[in-house]
């Protein structure tokens, strides 16, 4: 396929996982890691076994984010998985998707991990047969969606296949596969969505809802200048209380704290990278006086911005 994407051929792979070893190793003072500044070895697509990746970066993916979609399916094992607001148990028959640019982390995973890891961004999908714009729109791809499934036997077998066929096509490592792999992509979307559509329907709960997604692209476009809820919701056309009830019933807490949680992670983020002080942040996210700013992280973080801080200088040796 004719483009500028960048497709990693199959002798690559390892040294993507290497990169990838690298970056978690040498940046994890970070607290964030964000890997589309420090990842140098760009890539469109790469498919993994799970049991081939988890040990190469020593059981663990420490806080980071990316321009990339993770598509995960653990086939066996175990671990802890953070996605955005969520937290949650992996085991067997585990599926789990990764937005863009949605902060992430995990941990424990047992040594009998096995399963697949699928990465990709949009640009993988210039040039083909079908509009981006189908991927981009799949539900499972949204923020406000809870990122995680158990799936039966039935549904890991079924799921297990289609990632199978991805790695038969890439395993040779011709570029005119390509678009084979974007179309099986396209093909895990549309069962993802069903799976999570089932899911809905047999457990009553909602794991999408359009006004979460519209709160979720207002608060990413706003947390700087807007913390009230009342804002949102007015801005939503719903009774803040209602704004509430459907922010909890998705993610498990409030509004309030969604909002509160986004400014602690900017700060977080801000605190580690940049190197402006406690007063010039606290501009940019918004509050006029440096002391309301260090009393709301101070409330919300459990530690004072000048603590938090000190507390990412690593001593000499």
């Amino acid at each position: 396929m004719a483009g500028n994407s960048t497709y990693i051929d199959k002798n690559d792979d390892d040294i993507v996982l290497e990169k990838y070893r690298q970056v978690y190793r040498k940046y994890l003072d970070d607290k964030i890691i964000d890997m589309d500044k420090r990842m140098k070895h760009p890539f469109d697509f790469q498919i993994y076994p799970l049991e081939t990746a988890i040990p190469y970066v020593n059981y663990t993916v420490p806080p980071s984010r990316q321009s990339h979609y993770w598509i995960v399916f653990v086939k066996k094992g175990n671990g802890e998985k953070s996605i955005g607001s969520f937290t949650f148990p992996v085991k067997e028959q585990t599926l789990y998707i990764v937005p863009k640019r949605v902060l992430h982390s995990s941990k424990n995973w047992s040594a009998d991990t096995c399963g697949y890891v699928l990465l990709f961004n949009i640009d993988f999908f210039l040039n083909s047969a079908f509009p981006k714009h189908l991927i981009s729109n799949k539900k499972v791809l949204k923020n406000s969606i809870r990122p995680y499934l158990y799936l039966d036997t039935g549904q890991g077998q079924s799921l297990s296949d289609m990632f199978e066929t991805i790695m038969s096509e890439h395993s040779g490592g011709e570029r005119e596969k390509k678009e084979m792999i974007a179309i099986k992509i396209l093909e895990i979307l549309i069962n993802c969505d069903r799976l999570f559509s089932q899911a809905e329907q047999i457990g009553n709960e909602s794991y999408y809802h359009p006004v979460v997604e519209r709160f979720n692209s207002l608060l990413e476009a706003n947390f700087t200048k807007e913390r009230l809820v009342s804002l949102y919701a007015a801005t939503l056309g719903i009774h803040p209380n209602n704004l509430n009830y459907l922010i909890r019933e998705h993610t498990g807490i409030s509004a309030k704290q969604t909002i509160n949680n986004r400014i602690i992670t900017e700060a977080k983020y801000l605190l580690a990278h940049s190197d402006q002080n406690i007063k010039d942040i606290a501009n940019k996210l918004g509050f006029e006086e440096a002391h309301n700013f260090s009393t709301f992280f101070k409330k919300n973080a459990g530690i004072s911005p000048m603590a938090y801080k000190a507390s990412l200088i690593v001593p000499p040796k």
